[in-house]
């Protein structure tokens, strides 16, 4: 295991003109995650498992479509139904060395004529910048596809 430290705070806020129902549902179903999950067309996320309860877990593979890099377990820890998702999330690599742990915060809420999420990711990495800027990378894109998403009929 590397220990090049390092701490972040990374918050993102985008408005959809959906429903704050349907874009908790998006993450909520994990067959609609799936759909917009991966940051682009050459990554990939598989979901091994998803128990979207209080106590329950995801297991995913991740990286690049060819070669997933990169593996997660997310922990539930409170869910609010069609507002808030508190979870963690911990990244290693192939080897199971440990790369990052964050406590994520996903909060959605009515916004004029649709919905507000904001998602908070507070990063702790052992592996350097690298997963940082990939969480902050990831985020920004992923959220891009969430909207694509959300606009499919």
């Amino acid at each position: 295991m590397t220990t090049d430290l390092a701490h972040d705070t990374l918050t993102f806020e985008r408005h959809f003109p959906h429903p704050p129902a349907a874009v908790f549902e998006a993450y909520a179903d994990i067959d609609q995650r799936v759909a917009w999950s991966a940051p682009s067309e050459d990554e990939v996320v598989i979901f091994e498992s998803a128990d979207f309860t209080v106590g329950g877990t995801d297991r995913f593979l991740c990286g690049l479509k060819d070669a997933p890099s990169f593996a997660g377990t997310t922990s539930y820890h409170a869910i609010i139904d069609g507002e808030t998702i508190v979870f963690t999330e911990h990244l290693t690599n192939l080897d199971d060395d440990l790369m990052a742990v964050s406590l994520v915060t996903w909060s959605v809420t009515s916004d004029g004529d649709g919905s507000k999420l904001i998602i908070v990711d507070q990063v702790t990495s052992v592996a350097g910048r690298g997963p940082i800027d990939g969480s902050r990378q990831g985020y920004a894109a992923i959220l891009d596809q969430l909207d694509r998403h959300l606009g499919q009929p």
